[in-house]
């Protein structure tokens, strides 16, 4: 019930504007038990460059980051995934994420999707453990917006399938779906629209799930990004809302960021 009341609140803000400032609030989750044990993705090394530092493997699984101009920093290129997060868990130093409905966690085909359902502290320690932190808004920001000369991350054009994993008010013939997520009512694997990546090569800036960042105002955290259920007004780089810390939903998920090397 509190998942499906996460849910609700943060589809009721993208109906509405994405208004600035407001705040919903959505239990943490207790009394969570291990969530399954994931099979770990194929490591795949790559030479380091000025524009792709490299990839770091940390227990097994790749964690690829990007410098970016704009921010002067290195974000993660994906979103971090369900797999990605499993093994900081498996490590000791994350908890267990929520399970169940649209949450990704314990589902053995969402491996590669972003890791949803989690709160603030969640991904402040995931970051930690990966060597970063989560990026602020303005970092976020410059990167998504190129330095504010793009509306979105991709550029000018609208939003649609073809940019951002979204909802373009469209279900793919057969599906029963009503848009969301493309049409498919999820997430997809990260970086599965490389039309959409940011100037930097970053995946998913917008759409796919919302993204907290260290940035506080009125004391909640700010998320930017959009999800899977917005349409292109909840997708611009400008489009931020505040959540409290404790707060999760299925449309919620992060990257990390860190200095540049």
């Amino acid at each position: 019930m509190r998942h499906e009341l996460g849910l609700l609140l943060m589809f009721l803000l993208g109906t509405m504007g994405m208004l600035r400032g407001t705040a919903c609030s959505v239990e943490e989750p207790d009394g969570q038990q291990q969530a399954p044990e994931m099979r770990q993705p194929t490591v795949r090394p790559a030479e380091p460059s000025a524009e792709q530092p490299g990839i770091a493997t940390r227990d097994g699984y790749d964690i690829e980051w990007l410098f970016s101009r704009p921010a002067g920093i290195e974000f993660t290129k994906a979103e971090i995934t369900v797999a990605q997060y499993q093994a900081c868990v498996q490590a000791g130093q994350c908890k267990i994420p929520a399970r169940g409905g649209s949450c990704n966690a314990g589902k053995q085909d969402r491996e590669h999707h972003p890791i949803n359902c989690i709160d603030w502290n969640q991904a402040t320690a995931f970051c930690a453990w990966a060597g970063g932190r989560l990026p602020t808004e303005q970092e976020w920001y410059a990167e998504a917006s190129n330095g504010g000369e793009r509306l979105y991350a991709w550029g000018d054009q609208q939003a649609s399938c073809e940019w951002a994993v979204m909802n373009d008010g469209t279900a793919p013939e057969g599906t029963g779906a009503v848009g969301d997520g493309c049409g498919l009512d999820s997430t997809w694997p990260v970086c599965s629209k490389p039309q959409g990546h940011s100037v930097s090569g970053l995946c998913d800036m917008s759409g796919n799930v919302w993204e907290w960042t260290a940035s506080s105002q009125v004391g909640n955290r700010v998320i930017c990004g959009g999800g899977y259920m917005f349409d292109p007004g909840g997708l611009r780089a400008t489009d931020r809302t505040l959540l409290p810390s404790i707060s999760w939903t299925s449309l919620l998920g992060f990257r990390c960021a860190r200095p540049a090397r």
